[in-house]
This record gives structure tokens, sequence and C-alpha cells, in this order.
């Protein structure tokens, strides 16, 4: 089973996956693709200067204890673009 972010308090949905992530260090944006439960989609963005700091820390992170998709829901919940929840399942490989 993919992670996905299961809601602390479920509203029309009970979770999100991450569906695609789009670097661009040319422009300084990051886009980050999830769905919910009934595959809608919604795209999450960071622009400028922190989506360059992000970048930079994505780029040189130890993922050996957290997932790439662990990682980008929990910093969507912590940045307010998604609601509250816990990450669950394991990382597909």
């Amino acid at each position: 089973m993919a992670e996905q972010l299961t809601l602390t308090t479920p509203v029309s949905v009970a979770g999100y996956k991450v569906k695609r992530l789009v670097l661009n260090w040319e422009d300084a944006a990051i886009i980050a693709i999830v769905a919910d439960d009934n595959n809608v989609r919604k795209a999450c963005r960071y622009f400028g200067p922190v989506a360059t700091t992000l970048m930079n820390q994505l780029n040189t992170l130890n993922m050996s204890t957290n997932s790439l998709h662990k990682r980008i829901l929990e910093r969507l919940v912590t940045d307010g673009q998604l609601p509250a929840g816990t990450v669950t399942g394991a990382p597909d490989v």
C-alpha cells in the first residue's frame, strides 16, 4: 500500500496521496500534486526563496528513515496546505 496522509478529522475525504512533484530550479518553484480518496487533485505550490531553500534541503537529505512522499505530506500539513493527519502505509518500491 502506498503511503497516504490519513486525516485526523476526516471531512469529505479520509486522506491524500502524492501524485506528482515538480522541482523547477530555474524559476524557483515547487509544485506538489496530491489526490484525495476520490482522485480529486490539488496543487500545492511554493515559490521564490522558500522553494529554493526546500529544494536545497531535499537535495541533501538522507532518506533512509523517511520517504520522499512522507516528507512531502508532512510538510504540506505543517504549512497548512493540507488538513492535519498522520502518514500511514509503506513506501512504494
